[in-house]
């Protein structure tokens, strides 16, 4: 019903404006020539203005409903990836800006943690199995990731083979948890291209802020974070803390 509500709106204002316009003339009527039965005239201008604005009232309700639901649309695809159905690069680094780029005060909470999460082998797939399987790799990654955060977690497609995840207010073991599960899910995928079972393998470089830093810089130290996952021995994530102190002190960085 409440899809509908522009077309109520438009047909209970169409109705209202008919009565007026009836009104309106049976008392145009009953001055020129007040010897006509009144009850006839007022009965038939109710039922002409009613049976003529009714119909063009709802007619123009269901094209603003439309017209509206085609804004929502166009507004929708313009914030989201095509292809993986996250926020593009230019709408998630707008709304983790709005986190992040702003004053805390000491000893309060994180401002929240970034992910930067790589999909490995994406290239591999696409020269073995054809780019409709790489597409295919990113967009259930995609869907996993986003099926994983939590609620208000910002799910975004940074790059070809990269999304960030921003964890408002999460501290270090909201960040591990939510992180860990991301893994543990995307690493259970069932991915059959071309009907061989693929694996599929993901790295994080994940930020943990306390202080205020903009979108460019928090992403910078995130791509940094993620190369160290690249050298032997180092787990499938890495983790960065900015201007925050830690008993281990281990990833400890203090930006200025």
């Amino acid at each position: 019903m409440f899809r509908h509500k522009p077309a109520l709106s438009w047909a209970a204002g169409g109705t209202a404006v008919g009565i007026a316009l009836a009104l309106a003339a049976y008392g145009i009527f009953n001055a020129v020539s007040p010897s006509l039965a009144a009850g006839r005239e007022l009965g038939l201008t109710l039922t002409v203005s009613i049976l003529v604005g009714l119909p063009l009232a709802i007619a123009c309700g269901l094209l603003a409903s439309k017209a509206a639901l085609l804004r929502k649309q166009a507004q929708k695809s313009a914030q989201n990836d095509g292809l993986t159905s996250c926020l593009n690069e230019p709408t998630f680094s707008a709304l983790v800006d709005t986190y992040s780029n702003r004053n805390s005060a000491p000893g309060s909470n994180p401002l929240g943690t970034i992910l930067l999460i790589n999909l490995d082998d994406l290239k591999v797939i696409n020269s073995r199995f054809g780019f409709s399987w790489g597409n295919e790799a990113l967009s259930s990654v995609a869907a996993t990731i986003r099926n994983t955060v939590r609620n208000g977690d910002i799910v975004g497609r940074v790059s070809g083979d990269q999304f960030g995840v921003f964890l408002p207010g999460a501290n270090e073991i909201d960040a591990r948890g939510v992180a860990e599960r991301i893994h543990d899910n995307v690493t259970k995928m069932q991915f059959y291209p071309a009907g061989t079972h693929y694996p599929m393998s993901i790295r994080a470089g994940a930020v943990i802020v306390s202080s205020r830093i903009g979108f460019d810089d928090l992403l910078r130290t995130a791509v940094g974070t993620l190369a160290k996952t690249q050298a032997p021995g180092h787990d499938w994530i890495e983790y960065q803390f900015l201007n925050t102190s830690h008993a281990s002190g281990e990833n400890d960085s203090r930006l200025q």
